[in-house]
């Protein structure tokens, strides 16, 4: 499905109904080099990753994954400081 919207004069897009419809009501704007992506989140965040990921974290809980992404994203953070 294809349509077109444009931006009012406070930057709001409407989302046609048939597409909140399928998809819901909360997307995250993603912005890449050459357009503007929405993708529709779901309600229940993790059930989304482990959608997305199939059963790569089956065996690990929420806490273990919300630990080891914050100790990545602290080493990124410190390994782009120190370079």
């Amino acid at each position: 499905m294809s349509k077109t919207a444009e931006a009012d004069d406070r930057g709001r897009i409407v989302i046609p109904r048939e597409i909140r419809e399928k998809h819901g009501d909360r997307y995250r704007v993603v912005e890449l080099e050459d357009r503007v992506e929405l993708i529709p989140l779901k309600d229940d965040p993790i059930q989304g990753l482990r959608d997305a990921v199939g059963d790569a974290f089956d065996e690990t809980s929420i806490e273990e994954i919300k630990r080891e992404s914050r100790d990545v994203a602290r080493d990124n953070a410190v390994d782009n400081v120190t370079e």
